[in-house]
């Protein structure tokens, strides 16, 4: 299991949770998934972010989306959490694949996309 983040402190304590809870995690500060080989992936696990300091900003999610198309494995899938007002299952659909919604809420949508 790898987590990432660009933070550093976000990487370190996904470190310290980790092994206070005895799992084994590879955390790494990576600007998305740039260090992440292509078609490397079954499963990928995605809170993406939709702000740029104090603005809502859709551009982080939709390259993540991008990175993960590529680094999953055909047939791979992404989990997804995000807020349900943006809206985001075309540019799913676009970058990784056919995304079916699992849950949603007033505040947030979790979808399952299948890489194809």
């Amino acid at each position: 299991m790898i987590a990432s983040d660009i933070s550093a402190r976000a990487v370190e304590s996904a470190r310290l949770t980790a092994s206070v809870n005895g799992v084994e995690v590879e955390a790494v500060q990576d600007d998305g998934l740039s260090t992440q080989p292509t078609d490397s992936a079954d499963l990928i696990v995605l809170n993406p972010p939709f702000h740029v300091g104090a603005a809502v900003h859709t551009g982080l999610a939709r390259q993540l989306f991008a990175e993960t198309g590529r680094v999953l494995r055909p047939g791979g899938q992404l989990w997804s959490v995000w807020n349900s007002h943006l809206g985001y299952l075309p540019a799913l659909e676009r970058s990784v694949g056919p995304t079916r919604q699992v849950s949603r809420g007033p505040k947030f949508t979790v979808t399952a996309s299948r890489r194809r």
